[in-house]
């Protein structure tokens, strides 16, 4: 019985096809009936409510960066920034492969890890619609949304922390192990889609982009930067970027001056929440107040959310003047995925505080610690799948995958990672994100004959190979923490 609220959302969306929201809920409900009526599965009245209390801030930390984060890219649109960001891009004096594995490993991860909800894809979509047919574009766009544990300002990744008593950047910096070799493989798979004539090297300095961008996701998440790690790590690979760009023109003595260097537009709106950030951690090591609420192993402090500095550089970008239109779109498009997220928070707390992920942990414990290694991932990534958003997985999966960790080994934080890399680095496959792609790419999919089916049997085969991926990472975490 202790599954049957995670078969019961399973079946909702893969079977009956019902939004993932409503699957949360019902699932929610289904645990709640169960506690009321099985006397196996307890939750006292004083841990109902460090439950419910718990729970609620989860949210809050959510609510506080998704809202500001959309209504931020409302505004970047009417600004017309990300129009500037797609022609400087077009513009740059590199060649088609290239374009693609600047793009894939630096310029998406950096506006989706500031924005979050798929907003990378109004940039990319366009500009990789110039540079490769219809058909080639939206897989690679697909490919491009790969920063998922560190989108929204590491959204996921802080969540999966509270969810788990970890330290942010504990979790953080695991994960950008976990994920290291994901990376890679995903910019190599997107150059090589552009069929290159030299395949091998293509391959071998898109792999090497994506490993920039990996090495700046550990370094900095090591340095405790884990909430601006996405944006500051896609920078940083953008930079590589345009130095071989440099180096490259300097050799052929061609482009024109001043084309490596992004707008002036768009250098603003991102050194706005950047600096934002900055000055919010400079406040905090002054000793400024948090501004803190807790409910049991969770809290909120406002002066460490992101959310602040996203609504400041939004209101300095419209000289202070709240834009009415763009805050009732932001309204409207979070507030689906908070209502899911909501569910899938409340069903992960009473499964947890409840016994019922205590029980399944005790069903798998006396599996092979290589089985649980591989089963961990394959998990994760039907997390992913299954709910279209990393900060879904997570509150849907985590508390079981921490579980999951072998007995005496330390391995509960690895455990963690391996879930929020295998949902993040899943979400690119699932159907909300494929129907976004196609709604994007509008008449030019449809004239190509680009279908839902096609692209979510594309996304499989690689979520086949970023399985291996995550397999491997697994396996040796599992032998190393043995070892050890």
């Amino acid at each position: 019985m202790a599954v049957s609220p995670l078969v019961v959302v399973l079946g909702m969306i893969t079977g009956l096809r019902r939004a993932a929201h409503w699957a949360a809920v019902v699932g929610a409900v289904l645990a709640a009936l169960l506690i009321w009526w099985l006397p196996d599965f307890t939750l006292a009245g004083d841990a109902a409510a460090g439950t419910a209390g718990g729970a609620g801030l989860l949210v809050l930390n959510a609510a506080a960066v998704m809202l500001p984060g959309v209504y931020l890219s409302q505004v970047l649109t009417r600004r017309a920034v990300h129009e500037a960001l797609q022609e400087w891009v077009r513009g740059l004096p590199l060649p088609g492969p290239a374009t693609i594995a600047l793009v894939v490993a630096g310029i998406a991860p950096t506006v989706e890890a500031l924005t979050g909800f798929g907003v990378s894809l109004l940039v990319t979509v366009p500009v990789l619609l110039a540079l490769a047919p219809p058909a080639t574009a939206l897989r690679q766009a697909m490919l491009g949304m790969n920063i998922m544990p560190w989108g929204t300002l590491g959204l996921a990744t802080v969540i999966g922390a509270a969810l788990t008593g970890t330290g942010t950047a504990d979790l953080g910096t695991a994960t950008a192990v976990t994920s290291a070799l994901v990376f890679p493989l995903v910019t190599a798979w997107a150059a090589l889609l552009a069929r290159p004539r030299r395949r091998f090297r293509t391959a071998v300095v898109a792999a090497g982009a994506g490993g920039v961008l990996a090495l700046g996701l550990l370094v900095l998440n090591r340095l405790g930067a884990v909430q601006p790690a996405g944006v500051l790590a896609g920078l940083v690979t953008t930079a590589a970027g345009l130095a071989l760009c440099a180096a490259r023109r300097g050799r052929t003595g061609s482009g024109a001056a001043g084309r490596l260097l992004p707008p002036r537009t768009v250098l603003s709106a991102y050194g706005l929440v950047l600096g934002g950030i900055a000055l919010t951690r400079v406040a905090k090591a002054l000793g400024a107040p948090p501004l803190a609420l807790h409910a049991g192993d969770v809290s909120f402090a406002l002066l460490s959310s992101p959310g602040l500095p996203l609504l400041a550089a939004a209101l300095i970008l419209d000289r202070g003047r709240p834009h009415r239109r763009d805050a009732r779109t932001a309204l409207t498009r979070v507030g689906r995925p908070l209502l899911a997220l909501t569910g899938f928070v409340a069903l992960g707390r009473l499964m947890a505080d409840s016994g019922m992920i205590g029980e399944l942990g005790a069903a798998v414990a006396g599996a092979p610690p290589l089985v649980i290694a591989l089963a961990a991932p394959a998990l994760g990534m039907l997390s992913g799948f299954l709910t279209g958003s990393n900060v879904g997985g997570n509150a849907l999966m985590m508390p079981l995958q921490e579980r999951l960790a072998p007995d005496g080994a330390g391995l509960d934080t690895w455990f963690a990672a391996l879930q929020n890399s295998a949902a993040g680095h899943t979400v690119f496959t699932s159907l909300p994100m494929i129907m976004l792609i196609l709604a994007v790419a509008g008449d030019r999919a449809k004239s190509a004959g680009v279908t839902e089916r096609g692209l979510l049997r594309f996304g499989l085969r690689v979520a086949a190979a970023v399985y291996a991926a995550l397999a491997v990472t697994a396996v040796a975490v599992v032998v190393v923490g043995g070892a050890a």
